[in-house]
């Protein structure tokens, strides 16, 4: 009887990991700026895994640069999400044009995560693309089947 209930714990214990690998956070976009909904704008979309041993650092530098993101001229709104116990994480960024989204990419807090990437982060993808911005949101279904279109980084 114990080995019964044993693996059956074992069984729902496996079947919660598997359930809970499938879960992911997803912060609710969040308009910085106001701009016409028939203008459009730079939607920067993002995929990352974290390295194995680098959740902790992966993650401080995400938070350092999603703190930052408010502070940069051109941002219109903005998302992230990320695997509750995985590895992976997305963001989503809304640019009044290329220069602000650009401006922000060669920010100080930005380029510390790009330079610890190596350590921190594999199977980067990324892709930029026009929208209007009456469609912002992007789901986070069709964002994710557009970087899965877009080449990996490592």
């Amino acid at each position: 009887m114990k080995i019964a209930i044993g693996f059956f714990a074992l069984l729902f214990l496996m079947g919660l990991a598997s359930f809970l690998s499938r879960c992911s956070y997803t912060a609710p976009f969040r308009r910085v700026e106001s701009i016409s909904q028939d203008a459009r704008v730079i939607l920067t979309l993002s995929a990352v895994e974290h390295q194995k041993g680098q959740r902790k650092p992966f993650f401080d530098d995400t938070k350092r640069v999603l703190a930052d993101l408010p502070n940069h001229a051109g941002l219109v709104g903005y998302s992230y999400r990320f695997q509750l116990l995985g590895n992976k994480a997305w963001t989503m960024t809304a640019w009044k044009d290329e220069a602000s989204r650009n401006q922000f990419s060669q920010s100080p807090v930005h380029l510390s995560a790009v330079r610890n990437s190596p350590i921190t982060a594999q199977n980067m993808r990324f892709i930029s693309v026009t929208v209007l911005a009456s469609s912002l949101p992007m789901s986070w279904d069709e964002a994710i089947r557009l970087l899965n279109t877009a080449p990996a980084y490592e």
